[in-house]
């Protein structure tokens, strides 16, 4: 799913060394570089061709090198070689649809419509995708002005220059995706000249774990999925999926071998295609991969497989005979015997004349993918869909924030139902495609269009297991024994904690973590004891946003000490907004950083 290289300056460098080795033409090369879809290559090549001789060069060379510009996310340049094309009395009708495409990536929604309504042909396809282009100007200069009340963050810790994205969620943290990773010291070893994909100049992806939960871990880690099982192959691993028991992971990965299928693209040595493998853990340790028995075809990619939540549903992305676009979403059921049955394409109410990748499913019964084939921002867009195998109602777009100009893909919901990721490629990250977390604490009613279930906070009745007794007191009910001395001294340690939180972030620090692991440890002492999480915002911002804001707070450390082995009856919580500052920053009053800080917290009360 990358789409743009580290830097074209490598590109050229690489570019002129393997002119010198091979003696071959630039143009020769650059055309082998395109057939191959080296497209990092074969824009600098083609660029170096054309240097000096634009107005000479042939038209199509000039869109061959803006649509490797295109293809690796340099979209602001490549609108720069597409102008300059449109601008030529031979250029092609195809180049109006391309500058438009450019321009939609960068969000210029007017002028794209005007580069679009310049386009004809007789093909069907095209014509079709023309009109979806038209549609979704008009719809994402609408939406782009009304985003949903969500803020996106780019996660810091995760993030490289290369390309990085969550793939899946485990009971430990998350399935990672990436190539930015490979020189990173891990699992006693690190890679100081990783293999590299002449298509985009960066290095191959890996999977990886990001360790979130683990007893005492402060800063958390990273480290190589299965590198027993997964390290012996080469060339692009991921994305993968497990099972909900953990013990069996299904992976794409590139097929193997020196030698690749010729695919029948000029001078090209063909294509590697993606394959589905299939991993069992027994004995805590993963067996060696093997090919997906009826999932892979020769000459076809067959990728980023997905379980649906009761697991007898895969679903995954294939470009074989039979499907509707480029790539279409195809799905298969599992057997009696254990084995997955015949696979089925999910169906025209999904799948469209373009490009459909990144399944994944968070809710039962939910599906979300990207695609190019709906009225969209421009590039990927993240869909979501209700329905199962090839029975569906209609995709319905994520608009903003999740989805923009560039490439959207892979959102990825935790199992409590309000955080989350996305991955991209717009502008403003630190590399190729960029994790973003997000907090939402009205996600799962906002997408079904549902009434909100109140939130609730400390003067309201008791709503299932998270709740604060109707008094607010934490002392409603029967007769107390009195506490012991050392009691006496827990609760006090308890309730002398303070959580601090980031700025409109719902995160918790590792600091945090460090201190609800405390906090666990005096829970498991004292079985009998309830606690209630009240959380905190500063002043700004509006007063919903921030109460809501403040329950987010609330969940993220039910849900710390939720997996820390403390039962959700014994947790309960008061989002309390705005309200009870432990200093002067009130409404419109001026404070500093430090102080508003010190009012962005959670504090404990314990029930007994």
């Amino acid at each position: 799913m990358m789409r743009r290289s580290l830097t074209f300056i490598i590109a050229i460098t690489f570019a002129g060394g393997l002119y010198a080795q091979e003696q071959k033409s630039v143009l020769q090369l650059a055309e082998e570089a395109y057939a191959r879809e080296e497209y990092a290559v074969a824009g600098a090549l083609y660029q170096r061709q054309a240097r000096g001789k634009e107005n000479k060069t042939p038209v199509a060379l000039l869109m061959k090198m803006a649509h490797s510009y295109q293809e690796i996310g340099y979209f602001k340049e490549a609108a720069v070689f597409y102008r300059q094309i449109i601008a030529r009395p031979d250029h092609p009708a195809a180049a109006y649809f391309s500058y438009g495409e450019t321009l939609r990536q960068l969000e210029q929604y007017n002028s794209a419509r005007q580069q679009y309504a310049l386009f004809s042909t007789a093909n069907a396809d095209s014509l079709k995708l023309k009109e979806i282009a038209l549609r979704g100007c008009d719809s994402a200069a609408v939406w782009i002005r009304q985003p949903a009340p969500v803020q996106l963050t780019p996660l810091k810790e995760l993030n490289t220059p290369g390309s990085d994205l969550v793939s899946g969620v485990i009971k430990q943290g998350l399935l990672l995706m990436s190539n930015g990773y490979r020189q990173l010291p891990m699992n006693g070893s690190s890679e100081t000249h990783p293999q590299t994909d002449r298509r985009t100049q960066q290095p191959y992806y890996k999977a990886y774990v990001y360790q979130q939960y683990t007893q005492g871990n402060a800063t958390m880690y990273l480290e190589e999925l299965a590198p027993n099982s997964l390290g012996k192959y080469d060339y692009h691993i991921g994305p993968v999926c497990m099972n909900r028991t953990e013990d069996t992971l299904y992976a794409t990965i590139n097929i193997q071998g020196k030698n690749v299928p010729f695919t029948g693209k000029g001078p090209s040595n063909g294509v590697r295609q993606l394959q589905v493998y299939q991993s069992v853990k027994t004995g805590g340790k993963w067996n060696q991969l093997t090919l997906l028995p009826g999932i892979n075809v020769a000459g076809y990619s067959s990728s980023h497989a997905v379980l649906n939540t009761g697991g007898n549903i895969l679903y995954f992305v294939s470009d074989r005979p039979g499907g509707f676009g480029q790539a279409d979403l195809w799905y298969c059921e599992k057997q009696a015997d254990g084995n997955w049955g015949v696979p089925v394409n999910c169906g025209n109410k999904i799948n469209t004349v373009a490009a459909e990748t990144f399944p994944t499913v968070n809710e039962e019964g939910i599906l979300y993918f990207s695609s190019k084939g709906y009225a969209g921002f421009g590039g990927y867009d993240i869909y979501r869909v209700k329905g199962e195998k090839a029975d569906w109602e209609t995709p319905e777009n994520m608009k903003a924030p999740f989805n923009s100009g560039a490439d959207d893909i892979g959102l990825i919901l935790k199992r409590n139902g309000y955080e989350g990721y996305i991955a991209s490629n717009k502008a403003g990250g630190m590399g190729s495609d960029d994790i973003y977390a997000f907090a939402d604490a009205g996600y799962i009613n906002r997408v079904n269009h549902t009434a909100p279930t109140p939130v609730i906070d400390h003067n309201r009745p008791p709503v299932k297991d998270m709740n604060v007794p109707s008094t607010g007191t934490g002392q409603h009910g029967p007769s107390k024994r009195p506490l012991t001395a050392e009691e006496e001294e827990d609760k006090r340690r308890l309730e002398q904690l303070k959580f601090l939180f980031d700025y409109n972030s719902a995160r918790l620090l590792p600091e945090s973590r460090q201190l609800l692991d405390k906090v666990a440890d005096v829970l498991k002492r004292h079985p009998d004891w309830k606690i209630v999480i009240s959380s905190f915002a500063d002043s700004r911002g509006e007063d919903q946003y921030n109460t809501d804001l403040s329950a987010l707070r609330c969940f993220a450390a039910i849900d710390y000490l939720s997996r820390k082995g403390i039962g959700p009856k014994r947790l309960y919580y008061s989002n309390m907004g705005e309200q009870s500052p432990v200093n002067g920053c009130k409404d419109g009053v001026p404070c500093s950083e430090k102080e508003y800080r010190q009012n962005r917290r959670s504090e404990l009360t314990v029930i007994w």
